[in-house]
């Protein structure tokens, strides 16, 4: 007997006033639009991190969710049953479907669609699935004491106040895609929003990124170091070809056998990003690139 088939599920609130019942826009033997005025029911598999210092692990439960009526947009699309190894590629194809027909709403009628209030599988009665975009990180941390945690948090929230009014626009500015990198899952906008730290700081669209950043490091941090030598040994200049490649190939998502390489990559270049925000902040440099910058 094979594996039922998984659902996967688009949700967003409309702009638009709710039609007295379902409305179908549009169907096919495994894609569906509606509009629809709710109540919706649906639930979906969490993972739940347990921290116990200085390990930590992960396990699943379901949530569920209701939301009242209102007006919403609902897309489904049925995942055919598959093996664990198609289920990445599965789950990148129906995320690009939701994303080609979200773009024609928003192309067609501007403003219709509003926030998204889900974006994944969901679970039928006895089935649970959890297909995340990319892979989650479960990090083990020393244990700390919350109050040193606070006074040096306080520290550095204090040394921002003597930054010049144009380094306290850009750092924010740069925090705030440093912040999104940190949150998405899909390692493609990770990567994309980590290099547009290094676009905002220090680049500050003189030249070059790869040439900016490795010459704000050597000068700022790896004295001993040039330019050139910094730029070979953290690879910034093949991330920013994979940059381009990602936006002039219209990459949406990491190939199976491309995976070790681009996180190797990410990796690579989120010390970086981590690195520059603290320099620009006044803060200890730290000593993330230090596994890729010095030798053994």
């Amino acid at each position: 007997m094979g594996l039922p088939p998984v659902t996967y599920l688009a949700i967003y609130r409309a702009n638009l006033p709710a039609p007295e019942s379902e409305l179908c826009v549009a169907s096919t033997s495994d894609f569906e639009i509606k509009l629809l005025p709710g109540p919706i029911r649906f639930s979906f598999t969490v993972p739940v991190l347990h921290y116990r210092p200085s390990a930590a692990g992960m396990t699943a439960a379901q949530q569920h969710r209701e939301l009242p009526r209102n007006s919403y947009v609902l897309i489904q699309i049925s995942l055919s049953a598959m093996d664990p190894a198609s289920a990445p590629t599965a789950r990148s194809v129906a995320a690009l479907r939701v994303a080609e027909a979200t773009c024609i709403f928003d192309l067609r009628c501007p403003g219709l669609i509003s926030e998204k209030l889900h974006e994944g599988t969901v679970d039928k009665p006895g089935q649970y699935v959890f297909m995340p975009e990319g892979p989650l990180r479960v990090t083990a941390r020393p244990a700390e004491d919350p109050e040193d945690v606070a006074d040096r948090i306080a520290s550095d929230l204090a040394s921002l106040q003597e930054l010049s009014a144009q380094d306290r626009d850009r750092f924010r500015l740069a925090a705030r895609w440093f912040r999104r990198g940190q949150e998405a899952i899909n390692p493609v906008d990770r990567f994309l929003f980590f290099w547009m730290v290094l676009e905002i700081c220090p680049a500050m669209g003189k030249g070059k990124v790869s040439n900016t950043t490795s010459r704000f490091l050597s000068e700022r941090l790896y004295r001993h170091l040039s330019r050139e030598e910094i730029k070979e040994r953290t690879k910034l200049g093949r991330i920013e070809n994979l940059r381009g490649h990602i936006l002039h190939k219209g990459k949406a998502f990491v190939d199976p056998g491309e995976e070790e390489e681009f996180l190797e990559c990410l990796d690579r270049l989120e010390r970086t990003a981590a690195t520059c925000l603290r320099i620009l902040a006044g803060m200890a440099p730290g000593d993330d690139l230090d596994k890729y910058v010095k030798e053994d």
